[in-house]
């Protein structure tokens, strides 16, 4: 009899991972087409099946998009709990971070955010400390941090602009 409650228990289990992570989706698409309150319905139901820090960091951008940049920043350090490998909050966060003014703090979490194991967009925390550093004047930092985005997405003109406009003050 335990086999068969384990059995049942892991289905059930892998059944709630499955429909939270459809709950995310539903969630990107309705935040995509403007429609806040549904995302951040949809991303609360993935909570309930199962926390991730998917859901929340999502979540959190929502919040930000809303202009709650208090509640996006603590969504971002709740994902960041429960996963600590997880890039996208962790850039977020430091963009959170920024906007609220808090810039030595942003900075952490970029730098965070560059070594965590999971982030698919690795050249947004690179392009982030570099407009960072830019605001400051601190041009070769800047340019840096541009360089190795440039590197990772090497197509993206938006780089290759901000690479160009560096150069004028390091040249």
């Amino acid at each position: 009899m335990p086999e068969v409650l384990s059995e049942t228990f892991h289905l059930e289990k892998s059944f709630c991972s499955r429909r939270a992570k459809d709950l995310i989706e539903d969630g990107l698409k309705a935040a995509s087409q403007g429609l806040y309150d549904r995302a951040t319905r949809r991303f609360k139901d993935s909570m309930r099946l199962e926390r991730s820090a998917e859901a929340l960091t999502y979540w959190a951008w929502v919040e930000s998009s809303k202009g709650n940049l208090h509640v996006a920043a603590h969504l971002c350090r709740e994902a960041l709990r429960i996963d600590h490998e997880f890039g996208n909050a962790a850039n977020d966060l430091g963009s959170y971070l920024a906007a609220l003014g808090d810039t030595s703090g942003a900075i952490t979490y970029f730098e965070r955010a560059k070594k965590s194991e999971r982030y698919s967009s690795r050249h947004f925390p690179y392009m982030n400390l570099g407009r960072i550093y830019l605001d400051r004047r601190e041009y070769w930092k800047a340019f840096k941090e541009y360089r190795e985005a440039n590197k990772i997405c090497p197509d993206d003109q938006n780089i290759r602009a901000a690479l160009s406009e560096i150069e004028k003050y390091i040249i």
